[in-house]
């Protein structure tokens, strides 16, 4: 038995050593090194997990897409109505803690790395999609609007959220969690309106 539990607790440290190194480094800095040092084990059983850096990316957005994806179920199913949801998802993916700004920085370097390879690509794309198509479902809930009407809102609103992400991973300092919010409350005002 204790043989398992510590299997499972290297596990979970090389995940989380995986995705803080993406997020911390850039797709350039994740390497079998550098996540070996994080996790604390050896290069050997990083590539026994993860057979190539293209694993390692795909399991850092796997984490991100998790995360992201756990604190909006609990987001939505906590909101009093469906307006509500759609301001609670919308901020809740915002970088306004460390936590959510290691996670607007991983999403922004799996993004670069994705753009030479179709795989990750395409994993980003399913990802992306799955946000956005949460965001059409509880606007058509909340203003009534038929279903195109809601998904052109709702790809407005997801490129808002991912545009001030991306911002605050680069620029933190000018991107503070109140101009984020403000910047997402005029989307809102608009996506929101029937």
């Amino acid at each position: 038995m204790p043989r398992t539990r510590d299997d499972a607790a290297q596990r979970t440290r090389l995940s989380e050593a995986v995705f803080t190194t993406l997020a911390d480094l850039g797709p350039t800095g994740l390497t079998l090194r550098a996540v070996a040092e994080r996790a604390g084990c050896t290069t050997g059983l990083v590539l026994h997990t993860f057979p190539d850096k293209r694993a390692l990316l795909l399991h850092a957005r796997d984490v991100l897409h998790d995360r992201t994806r756990v604190r909006a179920d609990a987001l939505e199913a906590n909101a009093p109505d469906a307006a509500s949801a759609v301001r609670a998802v919308a901020g809740g993916a915002l970088a306004v803690d460390a936590g959510r700004l290691a996670e607007a920085r991983a999403w922004v370097a799996f993004l670069a790395a994705a753009l030479g390879d179709p795989v990750l690509r395409d994993r980003h794309v399913t990802n992306s999609r799955s946000f956005a198509e949460r965001l059409a479902r509880l606007l058509a809930l909340a203003t009534g609007l038929a279903g195109a009407v809601c998904d052109d809102r709702a790809a407005a609103l997801a490129a808002t959220v991912e545009g001030i992400t991306a911002l605050a991973a680069g620029d933190p300092e000018r991107w503070r969690p109140e101009r984020q919010f403000a910047a997402l409350d005029l989307v809102l005002d608009a996506v929101l309106t029937p």
